[in-house]
């Protein structure tokens, strides 16, 4: 988007009077309202729209005036011609009364045709158009009387019918909403058990299309999107074989889940997934696909580790084993070994015996520091634990207050401190126990270099010995570990447990990293259960079927052969909602200083692109997350001039079907030279925030909202498909 705040780029083939502001991509923090619960988005059935007509309103009075005009002039030429007859005299003088006449009869009516067309035409038309707009689509706004103030009555009468208009609306929805409160309920709780799951859940349509994704799986798999195939996030071929298999079972009338192993990810940030996928279905139809995924990775890591441990340790003993069966094999056939002999044969078992002991003491290190996969090691508050820890002391330990985060099996942990405390307690003369965490503390041999935090158990009265806790390690952690002991804990976790002074227990555990910022996704973001039809030509798909990614630049200037990005942003959508939680935004280098006049309007400056990636890496991100979407932005034209830009010089193609919010407002409101985003913005009642405004997602999220309520009134005009819509607007 340009830098000036009046929004003065022209739209390509446009008259300038009609020019309308740069659009601009959505920010992570932009909210603007999608459509209310109860509106219905589907488009408007043909009966309702208006039929075409031949001459508009305004050319009617036009022509209206122009036949008076014509008329009157007749008239003066016929009164002036039966005046001659009658009267004699100069021709002459009567032809320059004529012109005279006419002329200032033409002039009368062009003027009074102006000043009617100025207060009656185009207000009767704008009335209309907002009526119409209402009547179409869910625009809330007021109706701006003020330009029919000369219409008498019709103004506030249009004013009333739009005040009907959303009382009627707003009971409907009433009435719509109380129907649906156990529903929505049900879908509230459906959200947050799905969203928050700690598995990554995926569903599928049947051909492979995101209809459903909660947080943990794009955090696996990546910037998932609803609408988009599942297949760009993985190897498709596992999964595909897997549902191939799922189905036959489902053909059988058998019932269960088929696992599959896959990949995700390139290079050194590739993770092997373990997958779970079955069958959903509707009147024995398959409707879509439940996909689960877990990260296996480090399992398998692990088993290839042990697999390796194992082997290294057989091959370790083997030679010494067999030496050690020669030397006694040896010793037993020889009768009476001279001293000499003896002390060889001695001296090659102590050698064996030292080379078996080193073989078992690396492989006791090892083992240490190599994952089973059967710990859920996991990012845990320390103030969880020791919460946790105090509430089953049942107020016999004070709880200290920490801000430390701990990579342990949190149940684990606190289970074992727990022993300890009752343990303690059996003797009376203990007391004033208490719990905290210190910085620092040492694991076990390897484990030393990595940042830990020491748990700590302290209390007062006697001292307790290293004996005594060396015998708890080899009692269960709990009934729900089975056979798995306090060691095995202690090693799983690298760490070790100790006594300092003779009254603190000491639990050294690795440190983990500051929490994950929360989803700054809508609620309803992530699922859509009714997904567009795919297949059929582009041109011909209708426009409730197809995915849009709206968006919008920032940039040094006004010209786009010469001035360059500085940034860029866009948000998707999808079945007719605006998806703010699947956004575009980056800061762009654009390799030369930032105006001041630009910096000015869209807040951005040298130091905050200092160090931002350049515009063809930018791009290229953005073109992936604009795959297989229609692009909308308002004033097209300017925007794609510095995508065609680059790619004339070997950047990312964009390919994609691109719609212009301005143009399209132009065909839509004929009647009014006001196309700019904030007259749009007005037009529709969507709000952008004054922080938001010219910023690249803010604008491109208000662009959203707006070309979202022009969709119905687009159908309204039975301009229901991609083609149409692009036959509409004309060339961008």
């Amino acid at each position: 988007m340009g830098p000036l705040p009046a929004d003065p780029r022209p739209t390509s083939g446009a008259d300038p009077a009609t020019a309308a502001g740069a659009g601009a991509a959505p920010s992570a923090g932009a909210h603007v309202e999608s459509p209310a619960p109860g509106v219905s988005r589907a488009p408007v059935e043909e009966s309702s729209a208006p039929p075409p007509e031949r001459l508009g309103l305004r050319l009617r009075f036009a022509l209206f005036f122009a036949a008076l005009a014509l008329g009157g002039a007749a008239c003066i030429a016929g009164a002036l011609w039966f005046g001659h007859l009658h009267s004699g005299g100069p021709v002459e003088g009567y032809v320059t009364a004529g012109l005279a006449a006419g002329f200032a009869l033409a002039g009368l009516c062009a003027w009074v045709a102006l000043l009617f067309d100025e207060n009656v035409a185009r207000p009767i038309l704008g009335l209309a158009a907002d009526l119409h707009d209402r009547a179409q689509s869910d625009v809330s706004a007021r109706i701006d009387v003020a330009p029919a103030r000369h219409l008498g009555a019709i103004a506030p009468a249009a004013q009333a019918i739009h005040a009907a208009l959303e009382e009627a609306r707003e009971s409907q929805e009433r009435a719509v909403a109380e129907r649906t409160a156990r529903m929505a309920r049900d879908a509230a709780l459906f959200e947050g058990l799905v969203r928050d799951l700690a598995e990554a859940v995926v569903v599928a349509s049947p051909d492979g299309r995101i209809m459903l994704y909660n947080q943990a799986a794009a955090v696996l798999l990546g910037p998932l999107g609803l609408g988009r195939p599942l297949a760009r996030f993985l190897d498709p071929g596992p999964l595909a074989a897997a549902a191939d298999r799922s189905d036959r079972r489902r053909a059988r009338g058998e019932a269960g889940t088929e696992s599959f192993l896959t990949a995700a990810g390139e290079g050194e940030g590739a993770r092997l997934l373990s997958g779970a996928v079955s069958a959903v279905t509707a009147e024995g139809a398959l409707v879509g696909r439940v996909l689960l995924f877990r990260d296996a990775t480090e399992d398998l890591r692990a088993h290839g580790a042990l697999e390796t441990l194992m082997r290294d340790t057989l091959e370790a003993m083997r030679r010494p084993a067999a030496a050690l069966g020669a030397a006694l094999d040896a010793l037993g056939a020889e009768p009476e070994p001279s001293p000499d002999e003896r002390a060889a044969f001695a001296a090659a078992m102590r050698e064996e015996v030292a080379r078996l002991t080193a073989g078992i003491e690396r492989a006791a290190a090892s083992r240490a520091q190599v994952s089973d996969g059967r710990w859920p090691i996991r990012d845990i508050a320390a103030q969880d634990m020791i919460d946790a820890l105090a509430a089953g002391a049942g107020g016999a330990l004070t709880a200290g207050r920490s801000a430390a985060r701990l990579r342990c099996d949190g149940y684990a942990m606190t289970r074992i401190l727990a022993r300890a405390v009752e343990a303690l307690r059996e003797d009376p003369g203990r007391r004033d126990f208490a719990v905290a965490t210190e910085a620092g503390g040492e694991g076990t041999a390897g484990e030393g270099a990595e940042a830990r935090v020491s748990l700590v158990l302290s209390w007062r009265g006697p001292a307790l010995s290293q004996g005594v806790v060396e015998g708890w390690m080899g009692a269960p952690i709990a009934p729900a570990y089975g056979p798995w002991t306090v060691r095995d804990a202690l090693e799983r976790h690298g760490a070790d447990l100790w006594v300092e002074g003779g009254t603190r227990l000491v639990l050294p555990l690795p440190a983990a990293g500051a929490p994950a910022p929360a989803a700054a996704a809508e609620a309803s973001d992530f699922y859509e259960f009714d997904l567009p039809r795919p297949g059929g030509a582009e041109a011909a798909r209708p426009l409730s079927e197809l995915a849009f990614v709206v968006f919008d630049t920032e940039t040094t200037g006004l010209d786009a052969q010469t001035d360059a990005v500085v940034q860029i942003a866009g948000v998707r959508m999808v079945g007719g909602r605006v998806l703010r939680g699947e956004s575009f935004d980056a800061l762009v280098d654009p390799g030369r200083p930032i105006p001041a006049g630009a910096a000015r309007i869209h807040g951005i400056d040298d130091a905050r692109v200092a160090g931002a990636p350049a515009l063809p890496e930018v791009a290229e991100a953005f073109r992936a997350f604009c795959e297989g979407a229609v692009l909308v932005a308002h004033n097209a034209p300017f925007d794609m001039a510095f995508l065609r830009r680059l790619e004339a010089a070997g950047g990312p193609r964009f390919d994609n079907p691109v719609l212009c919010s301005a143009r399209l407002s132009q065909r839509l409101h004929a009647h009014t030279g006001a196309h700019t985003l904030d007259d749009l913005a007005a037009r529709f009642g969507v709000e952008i925030p004054a922080e938001l405004r010219h910023t690249a997602l803010g604008d491109a999220a208000a662009t959203a909202e707006v070309f979202r309520r022009m969709l119905p009134l687009l159908a309204a005009r039975r301009v229901r498909t991609l083609g149409e819509a692009l036959a509409l607007q004309g060339p961008v």
